[in-house]
């Protein structure tokens, strides 16, 4: 279901929930017309839209009601290019209503790539699109999602594909006109008229690469580890989320339990139970094929300030992170980020990059293990879960740092 935002202070309207298509070239009226009838009965309003990589796309959802296609542009053709690909985004718009995004080659929206619905109902496409391949994942909310649409220029709005639809007589009409054109010395206006709309494609161009510049640029002063919680804060919001998980369920056995930072304002927990004697009816969440395992996913209140901005060097990132890990007796594997591929020189490059660090906690983080995990700069949690078969803790982290090369931000920042 397609629904509109609006944001405080930028004028119009944006779309999302749109089904996109790739296209091999810009599509004619004709060709939207028949491609919204496929598509439905109800489909009948579409975007066309080319990214900067020369990605051609269509998008299509149903007439929403109390809006006009004219006053709407489609959020997922502006905020594409805003991220480097492939990546997928979740944002919290409202209560349990999230916005899902997934962009990769092209930075073109992939199929079932722009979705509204709950974390439940969105749970499972994401997990078909992470099967694709690495994603950077960014989660955020309407204060996100208000800075990514100031970047709209450039973005034609939508149309109702199945209003003024070619007929064959006007082929016909059209092709008088243009012989009574050529028999009047009508060339010189023709050509003026092709000479316009070039110079109108190139200014279009043109502002669509300038936006992808000022966004890359803003890309750099941005700190996205600050919208995350400290480690400190996530571990007792997930400590509080444990305290109310229950460890059966009716002949269920709790087998696995996840718990992950959603919004500034919730958590999402997912769990997974193993038939313990229990029966299909009484599983709780969805059930496997074999009829053996379910799964869950639930949002759980949280309450987390604006994080630290302070960063150090990556190599000294990295000592404080396994000082952490060997003071407490745990084990971790930390991960570099890929190496920077040579550019243009134009191209912008952040200033920080991102480890990924896999740690063994061994027991409950909030019970001993996650103490002094947060004198560790630029360590943010992404998750903490638990698996009953073997008895173990783990938890996921991303280890934001300087590139060596960069200066970190002054203590004043923090």
């Amino acid at each position: 279901m397609a629904e509109v935002l609006s944001f405080p202070g930028l004028k119009g309207s944006f779309a999302i929930g749109l089904s996109w298509q790739h296209e091999e070239d810009h599509p004619s009226k004709g060709a939207l017309r028949a491609r919204a009838l496929e598509l439905g009965r109800n489909i009948r309003w579409c975007a066309v839209h080319e990214s900067a990589d020369g990605a051609i796309q269509s998008g299509y959802c149903e007439a929403i009601s109390g809006a006009k296609p004219a006053g709407l542009k489609p959020l997922a053709a502006i905020v594409a290019g805003q991220h480097r690909q492939p990546w997928m985004g979740l944002f919290h718009l409202r209560d349990n209503l999230y916005w899902y995004v997934a962009v990769r080659q092209g930075h073109a929206v992939i199929a079932g790539g722009d979705r509204v619905g709950t974390l439940e109902e969105i749970h499972p496409i994401r997990e078909r699109h992470r099967a694709l391949g690495e994603w950077t994942e960014i989660e955020g909310t309407m204060r996100d999602l208000t800075a990514m649409a100031r970047a709209s220029k450039g973005v034609a709005v939508m149309r109702d594909a199945l209003t003024g639809p070619l007929k064959s007589k006007s082929y016909t009409v059209a092709a008088i006109a243009v012989v009574m054109a050529m028999t009047a010395g009508g060339w010189y206006w023709f050509d003026q008229q092709q000479e316009a709309e070039r110079e109108a494609q190139l200014m279009r161009q043109r502002a669509v690469t300038a936006a992808q510049l000022a966004n890359e640029v803003a890309r750099q002063r941005a700190a996205p580890w600050v919208e995350d919680p400290a480690p400190l804060d996530f571990i007792r919001a997930c400590r509080r989320a444990w305290d109310r998980q229950r460890l059966s369920e009716t002949g269920w056995a709790l087998s696995g339990w996840r718990c992950k930072p959603t919004t500034s304002t919730a958590l999402t927990v997912e769990t997974t139970w193993m038939r313990a004697g229990g029966v299909a009816d009484n599983a709780p969440g969805a059930l496997s094929a074999d009829g053996n395992l379910a799964t869950e996913a639930a949002s759980a209140p949280a309450a987390f300030l604006p994080s630290s901005r302070a960063l150090i060097s990556s190599v000294d990132a990295q000592r404080a992170m396994w000082t952490y890990v060997q003071v407490n007796g745990m084990s971790m594997q930390l991960t570099m980020p890929p190496a920077l591929l040579p550019t243009d020189g134009k191209t912008p490059v952040d200033p920080w990059l991102v480890m990924r660090a896999d740690i063994g906690f061994g027991a409950p983080p909030w019970l001993g293990p996650g103490d002094g995990i947060g004198a560790v700069d630029g360590l943010r949690l992404t998750e903490i879960s638990y698996e009953a078969a073997n008895q173990t803790w783990k938890g996921s982290a991303k280890l934001y740092a300087m590139r060596n090369s960069a200066p970190a931000p002054s203590r004043s920042e923090r």
